[in-house]
């Protein structure tokens, strides 16, 4: 009963986490291409720039493909199992959209500073440690899982000190990590992924309490940070609707962009509500490995 629970959870987590990673990117694609249209190519710099916000774009359309993976891993997991290629093209789209990222933001900023490195760093990681995970050998395995450690360490770094959305919308918010986490707990939910990665590799399946609790840490981890995450860059976008009256940030704009902001902070919502089922799925998840702990 409480197996069966814990799977409707985690799929409806999955769900919601991706219709919101679908719906803010779309949203986002809208407004980076509205508000770079308000600045003329007129000079090198310009064009740099212009190039910058073109890969936040093409970025933004992978995280809409991360998105529908996550869901279709979400109902696939309620009728059964997810698929290691389903897993392994998420990631892969995960790794592109951080390449983009960074890459954009060096060309946006014309210089290659730390944050917009380590985010290149982080998706040539993920790349080469999902790759490397899929061999038989049992040494290459625990090598992926330390490159997946050291991408977990250089997102949460990259994401601790980055303004990627903000060097076009220039609003002076926080915005949250790549995936709508907390810079932090994204970075930490990474690290935690390749530890579970590398003791199942070790331990298979007859030490599987043990996998059961590191994964409901892990749902732990990134329930929290994306439910923070969204509600504050949720918040933080209502705030400059409240304020749009008279704050330069979107001062006289067009009724229809401001709307659209309302938008991106309803939709973000959805990250907040899956979030907490993530949460309430990681509680669920503890009580059965404890259980399963009890009876051996």
């Amino acid at each position: 009963m409480l197996e069966s629970g814990l799977r409707k959870m985690v799929s409806v987590a999955a769900v919601f986490i991706g219709f919101g990673y679908v719906l803010s990117s779309i949203v986002t694609v809208i407004m980076l291409t509205y508000f770079s249209s308000q600045y003329p190519i007129e000079s090198v710099e310009n064009l740099y720039w212009f190039s910058g916000i073109v890969l936040f774009v093409i970025a933004s359309f992978l995280l809409v493909g991360v998105g529908v993976f996550l869901v279709v891993g979400g109902l696939k997991y309620l009728v059964g199992t997810v698929s290691q290629k389903i897993m392994f093209i998420g990631i892969m789209l995960s790794s592109f959209y951080l390449l983009c990222l960074g890459t954009g933001s060096a060309l946006a900023l014309q210089q290659v500073d730390l944050p917009a490195l380590l985010l290149v760093a982080t998706g040539i990681l993920f790349v080469a440690s999902a790759t490397v995970f899929l061999t038989p050998s049992f040494r290459l395995k625990s090598v992926a899982c330390l490159l997946g450690i050291l991408g977990g360490i250089s997102l949460a770094a990259a994401a601790f000190d980055s303004t990627i959305l903000d060097l076009v919308f220039m609003w002076n918010i926080p915005f949250p990590g790549p995936f709508m986490c907390m810079a932090i707990l994204e970075g930490l939910a990474i690290v935690l992924v390749s530890i579970t990665a590398l003791v199942y590799s070790v331990l298979g399946d007859g030490e599987k309490p043990t996998t059961d609790t590191l994964l409901s840490l892990i749902a732990l981890v990134y329930g929290v940070g994306v439910f923070i995450g969204s509600l504050v860059l949720s918040l933080n976008l209502l705030n400059l609707v409240w304020k749009a009256p008279w704050d330069l940030a979107l001062y006289q704009q067009p009724t229809w962009v401001v709307n659209t902001v309302i938008f991106w902070a309803a939709s973000l919502g959805m990250l907040g509500i899956g979030g907490i089922v993530l949460i309430l799925s990681a509680c669920a998840g503890f009580l059965l490995a404890t259980r399963k702990l009890s009876q051996l």
